[in-house]
């Protein structure tokens, strides 16, 4: 019986040790959480900055024997063309030498846009009902 005494006293001890602990590192977190808040805005900012570099990546993506294209490209852009679908795809410039690059099944190609403003329209060559149009701005 002597054992129950001495037990709940340690546990009082320790509940009131502990409450004591929280109480100074809840106050100490919430310096750390407005510290960490404030270290952590610059790198929002810097990964807001690095966002630009991310969008610049330029893709056509072929799938279900359909092209989707971005609304405009830079001129010069290197463009990336993601073949998803199961046969081989081009993509083809109707005006002559501007851009031809071959897409095999589930494999990416690149070229580089018109240096020229202007929209050209393009083709796969291998199944005519594709077209698209790629806008140079």
């Amino acid at each position: 019986m002597n054992t129950k005494p001495g037990l709940i006293a340690i546990a009082a001890g320790l509940i009131v040790a502990l409450t004591g602990c929280g109480a100074s590192t809840t106050s100490a977190g919430s310096q750390a959480a407005s510290t960490t808040s404030s270290t952590s805005l610059p790198s929002t900012t810097t990964t807001s900055a690095a966002a630009p570099t991310a969008a610049a990546a330029v893709v056509i993506t072929i799938k279900d024997f359909k092209f989707t294209v971005p609304a405009s490209v830079a001129p010069g852009s290197k463009i990336t063309v993601k073949n998803q679908d199961g046969e081989a795809h081009t993509v083809t410039s109707a005006t002559a030498g501007a851009f031809d690059v071959k897409a095999d099944p589930g494999v990416t190609a690149t070229f580089t846009a018109p240096t020229k403003a202007g929209s050209y329209p393009f083709v796969c060559k291998f199944h005519a009902n594709m077209m698209g149009t790629l806008v140079v701005t």
